[in-house]
C-alpha cells in the first residue's frame, strides 16, 4: 500500500517542478528605451520597446541583455541584435519587491547611451493557461 502512495507523491512533485521551470522561462523585464548623446543627453532616436530574457540583475556595471520588440507584432525582433547594457546608476522602485527600474546605461559597441525604464513581469502565480499566455506575450514570446 505504501508504494502507490509514494508514486502519487513523486508524480505530484514532478508535475509542480515541471510547471515551475516553465513559469520561470516567462519571467522578464519589459519597457522602453531611447538612444541619447553621451555628453548632452539629447535624444537621438525614437522610442524602442525593450525586453529581457528572464530575470535581470540591475546592479550598476553588471551587463543586462536587452532585446528590441517589433512594434507591429509585439515579438522580439530577430533583425535587431541584442543590446548588452551596463546600467550606470539605476533607480529601483518597490512595491514589496522591485517592480520598476529606470536609468542610464552604457551599451557595448555604442558611443551613445541608453535611457530606459523597465517593469518587472513576474512568472505566473498559478499554472493557468491564460496567465501563462499573457506572461509569454508580455515578454515578447509566442504565447
Amino acid at each position: 500500500m505504501k508504494t502507490p502512495h509514494l508514486v502519487q507523491v513523486l508524480a505530484a512533485v514532478l508535475a509542480v517542478t515541471a510547471w515551475s521551470g516553465a513559469a520561470m522561462a516567462a519571467e522578464c523585464w519589459q519597457g522602453w528605451g531611447y538612444w541619447v548623446d553621451a555628453q548632452t543627453r539629447a535624444y537621438k532616436s525614437k522610442e524602442m520597446l525593450l525586453v529581457t530574457a528572464g530575470a535581470a540583475d540591475w546592479t550598476p556595471g553588471r551587463v543586462v541583455t536587452l532585446r528590441v520588440l517589433d512594434r507591429a507584432s509585439g515579438r522580439i525582433d530577430p533583425a535587431v541584435p541584442p543590446l548588452n547594457a551596463r546600467p550606470l546608476d539605476p533607480r529601483a522602485h518597490y512595491r514589496g519587491t522591485t517592480t520598476y527600474v529606470d536609468g542610464l546605461a552604457d551599451v557595448e559597441g555604442r558611443e551613445d547611451r541608453l535611457v530606459f525604464g523597465m517593469s518587472h513581469v513576474a512568472p505566473p502565480s498559478a499554472p493557468i493557461p491564460e496567465l501563462e499566455k499573457f506572461t509569454a506575450w508580455a515578454c515578447g514570446l509566442d504565447g
